[in-house]
């Protein structure tokens, strides 16, 4: 057991004030010999004194914090160990092209990308993922993790506005450095959602081959179009280092022998069949550790101080009215 605030301890001696104290209430009289002994009377005073001094103790023990030992749970299930690399671009708030002939513009990227990933990730309850965001530089969403909370938070935060630039290189790296602190469960993957591909220096694909390779991680891309942008996957063939940024890039990824998918998206439709393509294909068998935490003793606690509290409360307002005569 450990006490996450330990300095409370240092109000425990109030506990003791109950029984410094004296009570002043009943009846003076002038002569004690004239008023009999009541040991019952004394008992009750003496319990009240005892269960006010729990109650003080109770409250600063609760004050304290103290917390059950964490333990380490291993689990198996059908999943991966994935993160989500989302652009967050000022492009990414530009409406999907939509329906020319509703005249309605059609859904935004961002609260497309957070609607389908945060289903993605509902549906995959054994998956550990961690999130990472970018737009000049990488943005540290949450590490790999099996909590919902955290990552729902993440995503959220991930697909909010941002700046005007598309850094997909530190994105990258910074992703596979997630996979550091954390063993592997069988199957690894980064998932790249973007509108956009800026280029990349040679620095940068070095360390980007090098981390994927050793690390045995697959990579897939999402392209949201605009629908005026160049397909990657269209008959064009342009010469080395030339051409538009995604044609490059993707010609990079393809040169890296990993695992890797690329996806096209012009529409909410296309995004959720892309990444309904990738849940199915990232079901593997998994093993992994999580941590549990140890027990709250703090509200168990509170809830003996309210008790006792409430026990008092009605005993110190119950009397027995003599009966009058007649």
């Amino acid at each position: 057991m450990s006490l996450l605030n330990p300095w409370a301890l240092l109000l425990l001696p109030l506990a003791l004030v109950p029984f410094w104290l004296r009570s002043l209430q009943g009846q003076r009289y002038s002569w004690l010999d004239m008023v009999p002994e009541d040991p019952f009377s004394d008992n009750i005073v003496l319990l009240f004194k005892v269960v006010t001094a729990v109650i003080i103790a109770s409250l600063v023990l609760a004050l304290a914090a103290p917390q059950g030992s964490d333990k380490v749970v291993n689990r198996v299930g059908k999943g991966a160990q994935t993160v989500m690399v989302i652009d967050r671009s000022v492009s990414m708030d530009h409406p999907f092209a939509g329906d020319a002939t509703s005249g309605r513009a059609g859904e935004i990227k961002s609260g497309a990308a957070r609607r389908l990933i945060t289903q993605f990730i509902d549906s995959r309850p054994d998956d550990m993922m961690g999130v990472v965001a970018f737009t000049n530089s990488a943005l540290y969403g949450v590490k790999i993790t099996a909590n919902r909370d955290a990552i729902h938070a993440a995503i959220n935060a991930a697909t909010s506005a941002g700046i005007n630039q598309t850094n997909i290189g530190a994105g990258i790296t910074q992703a596979a450095s997630l996979f550091d602190s954390i063993q592997s469960s069988g199957s690894r993957a980064i998932i790249l959602l973007s509108d956009g591909a800026g280029k990349l220096s040679p620095r940068v694909k070095a360390r980007i081959r090098e981390e994927l390779r050793d690390k045995d991680i697959k990579l897939y891309w999402i392209v949201l179009r605009e629908p005026d942008d160049v397909s990657i996957f269209g008959d064009r063939v342009f010469e080395e280092d030339r051409g538009p940024a995604a044609i490059q890039l993707d010609r990079f990824f393809k040169s890296l022998n990993i695992t890797y998918k690329a996806y096209e998206a012009d529409n909410p439709v296309a995004l959720q069949m892309a990444i309904q393509d990738i849940d199915s294909r990232e079901k593997h068998t998994i093993q992994y550790a999580i941590t549990v935490p140890g027990r709250d003793y703090a509200r168990d606690l509170i809830v003996v101080a309210l008790v006792l509290s409430l026990g008092m409360f009605v005993i110190k307002n119950f009397r027995v009215k003599a009966w009058e005569s007649a």
